[in-house]
């Protein structure tokens, strides 16, 4: 088809062309079109065979050869020709009929678009699909999702237009998804980008000239993505949610579905599929000691054989996978480990631990050098375990005392049993904690529970739970504190009160005899009160607690308060001093109830020591870079599901599984380093999974072992 009119050399040689016309001759079909062809508005122009032109005075017939040629009659006078023909019916051209079906079409859409928008059903008219099953639940207008919705169509066309409207959306999607955090929106829901992932992204992406980086066109071809996901990476900009999750594909869609390419946009494609090319794993899963002390070879070795049992314990014996399947968590202490060690929480060999304690004195070089004390128990010849030593938590409730912190500091390195080279200073130190003992163990026979828990929350209020304070002060044995009074101390209250309103009371310094009748009622309410797990220790001149069975309360509360003092400061305070002494009292392996034989302690010098109670259990909303599903694993590998994966590490010999280093250090102290550890098993290996989750089995994709949203 020409571009346009064209001429040939002369006007009697071809007929005037008009291809791109709108209207064309109505004769035109019939091969004998008029020269001059319709107007622009489709009028036919032609009534005569030619126009004539004029030459000097005369008219010349203008016909073509076609026609003809010129007419022997030639042009009238007036220069019209003297060939009349009927006027004909302009048709359109085609590029003119193309032209007004396009305009009718458009016309129509727009018209269309016009009912729809202005129908009361445009909501459902223009939606292009239901929505997920999770989101129809809870959605039911534009309007709970898109920011433009409720502007109305001069909002929706601006809302088209502007390159950021993806990332207000997101805003929207985290009104309900709060859980993702802060930085949601930032890859991998990570604060910042990792200088590993940076060096991934400058390795896949070129340079433009303003030195952002671009995806390679073939890669955003590929992978039906564009480069901005790797330009978000390296200019540390954020992501929409729709750069990945796209809703209205039906009821059944998963929000959640990624290809591999589509991870691949941002990480390089160094390898082909997770059988042929994926890293080796590195130690995994294996990245601390576990949070019970448990030798699995020593006890599947040793103990379980000695019990006769070996054959018959397996794996799901003490493990048990999670209600979601993905999980293997540690069964009761009751199902698993009560049988062969609840005799040794409850052992009534140990002396237990010592609440109250009366320090064994050294009176006579006291006396000698004019020290008033009042009555005090000596040392021989019924109290030869008492030690110069005041228990922890005695010391935690002379805290409360103001003089008291005074007193400790200049009885620094004193032996209490031995005075005969004490200066005088630390003999009035002596004598005022004497006094400060003798007040606080009034206080308590005298006001009860309620003067402990409030001395105790004087001193520990900021540092630990008011729970905690609650189970310490409510122990206390009224009972037995009175009767270990009434023993040792049977002046107390005349000799306290006496001093508080400063008057000078001759007291014995020696206790009388105690009579048959008194030690037969203390033998009596020691044996009524055993169940308690409480007991008063004559020859150590203590109140000591026994535990009464696994997960004792008060044991846990001490435990947890002596955990807040587990520091490597070189200069602690008072407190921390006395908080890491109760640790070492009620934290080592041997001492009564034997917690720390089980349950580590960790501690990340950044934050107070942490007592391990219970096994891991993953909080229900963490997300990590990689996780597993035992559930599926445990089903199709049924009994050798868990040696197909978790195998012995027998590099371990006896002698180490015997005390194991990352939880006991050589001083009998839980260590407290989690990350230092040896496992009992050997890490797992990549060719391992690659067995069944190969090219053929589907279940190789990058989600199928590892998240997106990390938190």
């Amino acid at each position: 088809m020409s571009d346009g009119p064209s001429h040939a050399s002369s006007f009697d040689e071809n007929d005037y062309a008009r291809p791109n016309q709108p209207w064309q001759c109505g004769w035109a079909a019939e091969g004998h079109a008029c020269p001059l062809g319709p107007t622009k508005w489709g009028l036919c122009r032609s009534a005569h065979e030619c126009s004539p032109y004029q030459k000097g005075d005369t008219w010349v017939c203008a016909r073509t050869k076609t026609h003809g040629g010129t007419c022997d009659e030639g042009p009238l006078p007036d220069g019209t020709c003297c060939k009349q023909i009927q006027r004909c019916e302009p048709k359109r051209s085609a590029l003119s009929r193309r032209g007004v079906l396009s305009f009718t079409a458009f016309a129509a859409a727009i018209a269309s678009g016009l009912l729809i928008l202005g129908s009361p059903s445009r909501p459902n008219l223009i939606s292009p699909g239901p929505l997920t099953s999770q989101h129809s639940q809870v959605v039911d207008r534009c309007e709970g999702c898109h920011t433009a919705a409720a502007g109305g169509p001069t909002a929706w066309v601006q809302a088209s237009l502007d390159r950021e409207v993806a990332h207000t959306q997101s805003g929207q999607c985290l009104q309900c998804h709060a859980e993702l955090g802060a930085s949601a929106m930032n890859p991998h829901s990570q604060p910042r980008i990792e200088p590993g992932m940076q060096t991934v992204v400058n390795e896949m992406v070129g340079t433009i000239g303003d030195g952002l980086p671009e995806l390679p066109q073939r890669r955003a071809t590929r992978h039906g993505l564009d480069g901005g996901i790797a330009r978000a990476l390296r200019t540390d900009q954020q992501l929409a949610c729709a750069t990945c999750h796209r809703e209205h594909r039906g009821t059944m869609a998963d929000l959640t579905e990624f290809t591999n390419q589509q991870c691949q946009v941002c990480h390089v494609d160094s390898f082909h599929s997770f059988s042929e090319g994926h890293p080796e794993f590195t130690a995994y899963p294996y990245e601390r000691r576990t949070r019970l002390y448990f030798d699995h070879l020593s006890h599947i070795g040793e103990h379980f054989e000695a019990a006769g049992t070996k054959g018959n314990r397996k794996c799901n014996d003490c493990h048990q996978a999670d209600s979601a399947g993905r999980y293997m968590l540690v069964k009761e202490f009751e199902t698993t480990c009560a049988e062969c060690h609840s005799h040794q929480i409850q052992d009534d060999t140990t002396q237990g631990i010592a609440v109250i304690s009366l320090p064994a004195l050294d009176v006579d070089a006291l006396a000698k050098n004019g020290r008033k004390i009042g009555q005090w128990p000596r040392e021989y010849p019924l109290h030869v375990e008492a030690t110069a030593e005041i228990s922890p938590l005695q010391r935690l409730l002379l805290q409360s005392y103001d003089e008291y912190a005074a007193v400790e500091a200049s009885l620094s390195g004193v032996d209490l049993r031995d005075l005969r080279e004490a200066d005088t200073p630390q003999l009035q130190s002596v004598e005022s904690l004497v006094w400060l003992l003798k007040e606080s163990l009034y206080d308590i026979v005298q006001k009860g529970h309620p003067e402990i828990h409030r001395r105790l929350a004087t001193v520990l209020g900021e540092h630990v739970s008011e729970s905690q304070i609650e189970t310490l002060a409510n122990s206390y044995p009224l009972l037995l504190a009175i009767d270990m009074q009434e023993q040792w101390l049977p002046a107390l209250v005349t000799e306290v009160e006496s001093r508080r309103k400063q008057l000078d009371v001759e007291v014995p310094n020696e206790v009388p005899p105690t009579d048959a009748a008194l030690l037969i009622r203390t033998e009596r309410h020691e044996s009524e009160l055993l169940a308690s797990g409480w007991h008063v220790h004559g020859s150590s001149l203590s109140l000591r607690y026994r535990p009464l069975g696994h997960a004792d309360r008060l044991l846990r509360a001490l435990l947890d308060i002596g955990a807040r003092g587990v520091n490597n400061d070189p200069n602690p305070t008072l407190l921390q001093s006395a908080l890491n002494d109760l640790f070492d009292q009620v934290g080592s392996p041997f001492a009564a109830g034997r917690c720390t034989k089980c349950h580590s302690v960790d501690h990340d010098e950044k934050a107070a020591a942490n007592v391990n109670w219970r096994p891991y259990e993953p909080p229900l909303d963490q997300h990590s870079f990689t996780h597993f599903n035992h559930a599926p694993h445990v089903t199709l590998l049924s009994d050798d599901a868990c040696s197909q994966c978790h195998s012995f590490n027998e590099t371990q010999t006896a002698a180490t599984s015997l005390l194991k280093t990352e939880f006991i250090d050589r001083h009998w102290r839980p260590a407290t380093n989690p990350h230092a550890f040896e496992s009992d098993f050997v890490p797992m290996t990549q060719a391992a999974c690659a067995k069944c989750h190969g090219d053929s089995s589907g279940r190789d994709s990058c989600l199928t072992c590892h998240a997106y949203h990390v938190r």
